[in-house]
């Protein structure tokens, strides 16, 4: 028992001991891989030229699919009382054709009075010019001294001649001048009563189809928003929504974008950004915020579809990518260096002297910046600068392929 008690301690020790062996050849092995504290790096100035491209940079957004072009028509209490919706949901509509009626008594008995007051004013004027024809027709009367001779009397003074016609005519006029000016204020009753009367008719201003129909509309004040008839367009379509304030350094109206549904996941359509509004949804949703944060503004956008519209439907929600095709200057990412919060490039004048630059950044990707003042095409860029490089200095360099 002893034996086997001691042949079993020797065996845990001898464990313990190639364990041991083990860890610490494997310490000496890493130990002896890493690098020396004096291993040379490698600064020998590399230089590659400034040429036009673009960073691979695109911007996701979401968005819903809309009709271009839609008509609401909304209860109008002040037209008078609904009479009857003439289209239900799914109707095909042309542009012209009448979608609701209201009750048109009342407006049909204004347009009447109208209508009979514009003709009594053109009974009147015909009345008064028939007269007035009369009047020329119609010899002037003579006065008494035009008809007996004139005695030579100085006690009987000459009586006025009367051109009693003419003033009849003078009359007539003024007349006829105020029966004018009372048909022109007729005919603007007329105009306005019907104006009235079509408007109990409501028209559709588009080609489309018609999705919404509620005939239940109440005629309290507060039901003056209530949607009777929506009517979209059956052909244009386009692509609504919300970016983030985050977003708009990078978009600008008439980038082309491509966009996926989930429903038709094999399918994808191209458009361009239309409308980016420049003020945010409202005061109130400016800046949502979330657990981890402002999320910041969020700015409707407009994208018009220009590819086929095909199985793509109003209401689908679609996946859009906005890709950067702006080309500007581009050197390496690692070419730039900061100083003093600026941004600089090293480049190579013409008797490879180093040259520190200043420039304008724009966007960049994992390996490319864009620079957007202070290169132009063509430049030659030390994409690795070191503390080494001194302004004026003739640098050694190994020019690379890029």
């Amino acid at each position: 028992m002893k034996k086997n008690y001691k042949t079993k301690k020797w065996q845990l020790y001898a464990a313990i001991g190639v364990a041991s062996a083990v860890v610490i050849g494997a310490g000496a092995i890493l130990f002896f891989r890493q690098p020396s504290q004096s291993t040379v790096i490698d600064e020998t100035p590399k230089i590659v030229i400034a040429k036009e491209g673009t960073v691979a940079s695109s911007v996701l957004l979401s968005g819903t699919v809309t009709a271009k072009n839609e008509q609401y028509v909304y209860f109008d209490a002040s037209k008078g009382d609904l009479e009857d919706i003439l289209v239900s949901v799914g109707d095909k509509v042309s542009e012209g054709q009448a979608l609701v009626k209201y009750s048109s008594a009342e407006a049909q008995a204004t347009y009447d009075a109208a209508s009979r007051a514009v003709a009594k004013a053109d009974r009147h004027i015909n009345e008064l010019n028939q007269a007035r024809k009369e009047a020329l027709s119609t010899p002037a009367p003579q006065s008494p001294s035009a008809q007996s001779p004139v005695k030579d009397n100085a006690e009987s003074p000459a009586a006025p001649v009367a051109p009693v016609a003419g003033n009849s005519v003078a009359s007539i006029d003024a007349q006829i001048g105020d029966a004018r000016d009372a048909r022109a204020d007729a005919v603007a009753q007329l105009n306005k009563a019907q104006t009235q009367l079509n408007a109990t008719t409501v028209l559709s201003t588009l080609e489309g189809t018609v999705v919404e129909v509620n005939r239940n509309v109440s005629k309290s004040p507060t039901g003056t928003n209530q949607v009777m008839v929506h009517v979209v367009s059956n052909e244009n379509l386009q692509v609504k929504g919300e970016l983030s304030e985050y977003n708009l350094a990078n978009l600008s109206v008439g980038q082309e974008v491509t966009f996926t549904s989930k429903v038709y996941q094999d399918k994808s359509w191209t458009g361009k950004l239309t409308y980016i509004s420049n003020y945010p949804k409202s005061s109130a949703e400016a800046a949502s915020t979330t657990p981890g944060g402002n999320t910041g503004s969020k700015y409707p956008y407009t994208i018009d579809i220009t590819s086929e519209i095909g199985e793509l439907k109003q209401g689908f929600t679609v996946s859009i990518e906005v890709k950067n095709k702006s080309k500007a200057i581009l050197v390496p990412i690692t070419s730039v260096v900061m100083e003093n919060d600026k941004n600089y490039v090293w480049v190579l004048d013409e008797q490879k002297k180093a040259k520190k630059v200043e420039v304008g950044l724009g966007n960049a990707d994992a390996e490319n910046q864009e620079i957007t003042s202070g290169l132009k095409n063509g430049v030659k860029v030390i994409s690795n600068p070191t503390s080494s490089l001194e302004e004026g200095k003739e640098v050694k360099a190994d020019e690379e392929t890029n």
